[in-house]
């Protein structure tokens, strides 16, 4: 091949250049990705209120009337997990150089968005038996 672009000489096929990986998310990941978030972060939002209310439901306030309970403060680190892992993600996204960091980014959503599901469906299917048995 004496140019590039030429046709070759030798009777050999032309070499077409590599493509370059797409880095577009396909439509159902990028649905995926933005619901996890928004998921995400209503629940971490859920779980702060629900930790800073535990306390006066309990009657659990220490001597500055602030949370003392163990369980409130399980709850605000269950919210800091969820965004944590949020952010987690979003920096293995932003920077997958690799298909391997980029699907673990996405899987890491899923699997992140899937026990939110369904962790709020047994909450759900909770509050339905034992309001029904009470």
């Amino acid at each position: 091949m004496s140019r590039a672009g030429s046709r070759p000489t030798d009777g050999s096929r032309p070499v077409a250049p590599m493509p370059h990986a797409s880095r577009r998310l396909p439509v159902g990941w990028a649905v995926a990705l933005a619901f996890d978030f928004l998921a995400t972060v209503l629940t971490a939002l859920v779980l702060c209120a629900v930790g800073l209310l535990l306390p006066g439901i309990t009657e659990d306030y220490g001597p500055a009337a602030g949370p003392t309970s163990p369980r409130a403060v399980a709850f605000f680190l269950a919210a800091l997990g969820l965004v944590a892992s949020l952010g987690g993600t979003a920096v293995l996204r932003s920077r997958a150089g690799t298909g391997r960091s980029r699907a673990l980014a996405l899987w890491l959503s899923a699997v992140r968005l899937g026990l939110i599901v369904l962790s709020a469906a047994a909450f759900v299917v909770y509050g339905v038996v034992t309001v029904e048995l009470a």
